[in-house]
């Protein structure tokens, strides 16, 4: 029996190891350093690291090192959202103004009555805070003039500042159906935090890190003040820059407001975890949500190519749709492939910008597809 034992453990798969191809990207897109893991079914299949802690410090990276996954943080925060939905508290279509009440509703402009929760998750809430100066400016202007805010009262006083402006619905004239807004998402963690009495910095660790091991997660930039512990991410701008965390410096990332809208780090290896339950959950496998809840994250309802979280098309290698996203800070770049058809979790991080980081990625993507789809159709990674 003990003999049997062992052989049945020696001919378990070990996961491929990817380094070598990754080492070949890296060096054609002088990238500091990129990592790779893909899973399928809950099992890791495939892993890799190539590269350096920064341009200047040459300790070697590994599939443990932890990075920044910017705003692929979007889709586990859906997944708490969902969490509230499975629990009676909220629903995808309790209007924004009803699920903050508590935040002041006497003041918000009355049209937010008809832009829904799940009208956040999906960017279809009329949201823009790119053009209107004084709101894209102020989670930047709270981290630096009140530190002493904590990032769930700030998150509280932008989501004030949104919901007591007037409204700009799709539909409207000059407003598209769809239009990316990282406040939405921030009004998606004061909506948790309303209804938990929870920072959602300690949701994500009680709710999702947890329960699904993935020990290395954390927010913001990783690595210690003023110590090369982990890699760094860099500016471009003819010279490469390593943004080391430096003690009474604003921190290289975005302001703390943001951290449901992107600022997770974590190792490759326990991303995927966070990605593989997502895609086994669709199949009723998942350990944080009903099925029919992982479902509705994942469905483009409004067909623009973006349900709650996950952009959404279909590729002829992955026999149907696939989910994906993109994340950056502007000094890191990662992003996750999906083929639920394949049971196949794709994912890349590097600490670089999307110049080279996306190209690179994209191509590291397209390797993982060459590999472990097993088939010879169209392997692009897409946009």
């Amino acid at each position: 029996m003990v003999l049997m034992t062992a052989v049945a453990a020696a001919m378990i798969a070990e996961p491929r190891d990817m380094s070598p191809e990754l080492e070949e990207i890296r060096r054609n897109y002088d990238v500091a350093s990129m990592v790779c893991a893909v899973y399928r079914d809950g099992e890791l299949i495939g892993s890799g690291a190539s590269g350096w802690y920064s341009y200047e410090d040459t300790t070697p990276v590994t599939v443990d090192s932890r990075y920044h996954i910017g705003s692929c943080t979007k889709a586990m925060t859906s997944v708490l959202v969902g969490m509230l939905v499975d629990e009676g508290k909220i629903n995808w279509d309790t209007p924004v103004d009803e699920a903050l009440v508590a935040l002041g509703g006497d003041e918000f402009d009355p049209h937010w009555s008809t832009v829904t929760v799940s009208d956040l998750l999906a960017h279809r809430s009329g949201i823009d805070e790119d053009h209107i100066q004084e709101l894209y400016f102020m989670p930047w202007t709270l981290a630096s003039q009140e530190p002493s805010l904590s990032p769930r009262e700030q998150r509280r006083e932008v989501a004030r500042a949104v919901l007591e402006r007037p409204a700009q619905l799709p539909g409207d004239e000059g407003v598209p159906p769809y239009e990316y807004s990282n406040f939405g998402y921030i009004l998606a963690g004061a909506i948790l935090e309303v209804h938990t009495d929870t920072p959602w910095e300690e949701l994500m660790q009680e709710r999702i890190f947890e329960p699904l091991g993935m020990d290395s997660a954390g927010f913001g930039p990783p690595g210690e003040l003023d110590e090369m512990t982990e890699p760094v991410g860099h500016m471009g701008g003819g010279e490469w820059k390593p943004m080391l965390l430096e003690e009474g410096t604003r921190l290289p990332d975005n302001p703390p407001s943001y951290g449901p809208a992107g600022r997770v780090h974590a190792s490759v290896i326990d991303w995927g975890k966070f990605v593989d339950d997502f895609e086994q959950g669709l199949d009723g496998e998942g350990r944080l949500l009903k099925t029919e809840t992982y479902q509705a994250i994942a469905e483009d309802a409004d067909g623009d190519g973006y349900a709650l979280g996950w952009g959404v098309s279909k590729r002829d290698w992955a026999k149907g749709v696939t989910l994906s996203h993109a994340g950056s800070n502007r000094f890191w770049y990662s992003v996750t492939w999906t083929a639920p058809e394949l049971d196949l979790v794709m994912l890349c991080a590097t600490n670089v910008p999307p110049d080279p980081g996306q190209p690179a990625s994209d191509e590291a993507i397209g390797m993982m597809v060459g590999v472990f789809n097993h088939s010879d159709t169209d392997s692009d990674s897409g946009d």
